[in-house]
């Protein structure tokens, strides 16, 4: 082979080199220019997500009850506004049966109780504290009979419609110890709440245990009471309570509840009138039966509530043992339970510290 044949050989086999390192150099670099590609993609998708998150709206918490004056302020401050875009739902319940059962199964966040009903909470081991004294009953809660029965002596014998909660129970029991009757000398009829005036108006019963806005109602039909939460004073305690991990994981919102809480109890206080008639369509009362229906009712300013849940020494753990001792004497609570710590002021702390006390955090301890 020629000289020439040679270096002609040797530059066509050197094209072919570099076109195979080329072609090789522009595959990496559009493998690479692909993975930066797919990187900045994914850290895209990343950012795209990590916005979503800060963005999409918190989940509701969610408010049950059922219906009783000492709970409307909630309802009041809904219907002003008071909670704004906080996320704060509500879930309204025929019977506090069913609102205890919300709660146990996780369907609401905080549940407007009984005291004596948190206390069986607690007793069954979910770790719940009260964050709010919404009322204490002084007559809201009552005996009812039939015309012709004279007096708690006279229910020996009689049936009596009950709702199937500690409160109903209780209410029962120190009713009955009051007229020395033993139980064995009565029927207990099981009826809900909002079964109560049928059950009247069928004869199905002859005296009921029943609380506002019903009692009103039967009073009106011509029925007698006999005996009420005014004989039994600081028994009947009305509290909103949650669950203790609650109070760290939802506490900016426990915090605006209870702002609009106190806001409310302030339009009440300033504007009766107003908020009665805002009240009025729930509790299927006329606005002066409506105001008529809180004598029986104390509700407990903001210092009053600090008073009752914070400091060293809360005035609610009082309450507490001496309802206890009531209960566990009723066989309504087990003589073991340990009912120590229930009363939490973490949230009224905060809405103290971060909001204008003058304005949202007034003490309403006043009564109207």
């Amino acid at each position: 082979m020629s000289i020439a044949e040679e270096q002609k050989r040797t530059t066509k086999s050197e094209r072919c080199s570099s076109i195979v390192v080329t072609a090789w150099s522009r595959g990496f670099r559009r493998r690479r220019a692909l993975a930066v590609l797919m990187v900045f993609a994914l850290g895209g998708v990343l950012w795209l997500g990590a916005c979503d998150q800060a963005t999409s709206p918190r989940q509701p918490l969610v408010v049950g009850t059922n219906v009783w004056p000492g709970y409307e302020p909630l309802y009041l401050a809904r219907t002003l506004k008071f909670f704004g875009a906080s996320g704060i739902k509500f879930a309204e319940y025929s019977s506090a049966t069913q609102v205890l059962r919300a709660f146990r199964n996780g369907a609401i966040q905080v549940a407007a109780l009984t005291l004596d009903e948190a206390l069986l909470l607690h007793e069954s081991g979910i770790d719940v504290c009260v964050i709010l004294v919404t009322d204490i009953s002084n007559g809201g809660d009552a005996i009812l009979v039939a015309p012709g029965i004279d007096g708690l002596k006279h229910l020996k014998g009689k049936r009596i419609a009950v709702e199937n909660t500690a409160l109903g129970a209780y209410v029962l029991a120190r009713a009955l110890q009051r007229a020395e009757i033993s139980l064995a000398d009565i029927t207990v009829v099981s009826r809900e709440i909002d079964e109560h005036e049928s059950a009247v108006a069928g004869k199905d019963v002859d005296a009921v245990v029943t609380f506002e806005p019903v009692r009103s109602r039967l009073l009106a039909q011509g029925m007698t009471e006999v005996f009420d939460s005014s004989m039994i004073p600081g028994e009947i305690v009305d509290v909103l309570v949650v669950r203790r991990e609650t109070l760290t994981s939802r506490s900016d919102q426990l915090t605006l509840l209870l702002e609009g809480w106190f806001k409310a109890l302030r339009y009440f206080e300033e504007q009766p009138a107003s908020a009665a008639k805002h009240m009025a369509p729930r509790l299927q009362m006329g606005p002066n039966e409506v105001l008529a229906s809180y004598q029986g009712l104390l509700l407990p300013g903001f210092e009053e509530n600090m008073r009752a849940l914070g400091g060293p020494a809360p005035s609610l753990d009082g309450t507490v043992a001496r309802l206890a001792e009531v209960m566990k004497a009723l066989a309504l609570l087990d003589p073991s339970a340990d009912l120590a710590g229930m009363a939490s002021s973490d949230i009224l702390m905060t809405l103290k510290n971060t909001r204008d006390p003058a304005d949202s955090v007034r003490d309403f301890s006043e009564e109207k």
